[in-house]
């Protein structure tokens, strides 16, 4: 009898060190890939992505790759086939951004960029114009400008018929971010993940609908459980994996969808930082499906890869990346204002 009741507490005390095991939080490499799989429990190979851009295409369905280097995990397609023009499709990111290394493949130089910029703010915006009569300075002026994201609308590109904004400060793998400016200009988006195409103005996917809200600032954002308590997230194709707010479960988001005061990109201030782990997380409620051992790290993590102001903005607000879609086909219907999963 006393044999049985010490294997009885055996087994118990390696059920719980199991279970203390599964949530005890884990170092996260400085390496992106290695981070990247860690968070995503998923593989990626780089060699594979022209490959998977250059499928066959139309108009309104594009293949996309989630093996571009430095930016797995996420939605790549090639925006224009001619120039290789490559280009994240992100649904967190309010705008269209385009970064300087588009500015070979369009054929321009840095001087010549600058040269037709200014050019066009002389003849279409006077009063900046009149404010620095020396092209030298106002070109000075312009970039220390952009540097701070001001004045960057001023610097606008076009590629295929879609606006996009400079961003002179981030240097990436890809050359440009498509973001809610471009969904939003089509009545539905759908992100098939299980054959990796995006499919423009698609007919209304047959799965489960959940009403989004959309923010001031075009966030799209859902209603999902942690532990039976209500959380607030956004839908972020630019995200890989799962970014809690801090204190998730709490019962106290506090989160103001209007207010943007400070999660500008260009913040300055000082933001927490927290230890470079990851956590595991069960439990979590999407409409009717329940996701467990998902794994989490907050935007703080020591080394973050995220900007200051992003930073701040997902302590506040969860953000469920591609690491809860890789088996789903997902879209974003602009029309019903619903976000639908199957």
């Amino acid at each position: 009898m006393k044999i049985k009741s010490l294997i009885i507490l055996c087994l118990i005390a390696i059920l719980c060190s199991c279970e203390r095991n599964l949530n005890r939080p884990e170092k996260i490499s400085y390496d992106g890939q290695k981070m990247t799989e860690q968070l995503t429990q998923r593989k990626f190979d780089t060699s594979k992505a022209i490959e998977e851009m250059t499928r066959e295409r139309t108009e309104t369905k594009i293949p996309f790759t989630m093996n571009y280097s430095e930016c797995l995990g996420k939605p790549v397609i090639e925006l224009d086939p001619v120039r290789h023009i490559y280009v994240m499709v992100d649904s967190g990111c309010t705008r269209n951004w385009y970064f300087s290394s588009i500015l070979n493949k369009v054929n321009l130089s840095n001087d010549d960029f600058m040269k037709i910029i200014i050019q066009d703010l002389r003849k279409n915006v006077p009063e900046l114009s009149n404010e620095h009569p020396s092209d030298e300075e106002f070109s000075s002026f312009l970039k220390n400008e952009w540097e701070n994201y001001n004045l960057n609308h001023l610097a606008k590109l076009y590629i295929n018929n879609i606006s996009l904004i400079y961003d002179s400060v981030q240097n990436q793998s890809y050359d440009a971010v498509l973001g809610a400016d471009f969904l939003m200009s089509y009545n539905r988006v759908t992100f098939d993940y299980i054959n990796n195409y995006i499919i423009l103005n698609d007919e209304k996917l047959d799965g489960t609908a959940i009403p989004f809200i959309q923010s001031p600032n075009n966030e799209i954002l859902i209603n999902f459980t942690y532990n039976g308590q209500q959380e607030l997230a956004m839908i972020d194709t630019g995200n890989y994996s799962f970014t809690p707010r801090h204190n998730i479960g709490d019962g106290n988001q506090d989160y103001d969808i209007n207010d943007y005061s400070t999660y500008g990109l260009a913040y300055n201030g000082d933001v927490p930082v927290t230890p470079r782990i990851m956590k595991t997380y069960n439990n979590i409620q999407i409409s009717g499906a329940t996701y467990n051992n998902i794994k989490g790290a907050y935007s703080t993590i020591e080394g973050s890869g995220f900007v200051k102001g992003s930073q701040l903005h997902m302590m506040k607000l969860n953000n469920l990346g591609n690491v809860f879609f890789y088996d789903h086909i997902i879209q974003f219907d602009f029309v019903d204002k619903v976000f639908i999963i199957k």
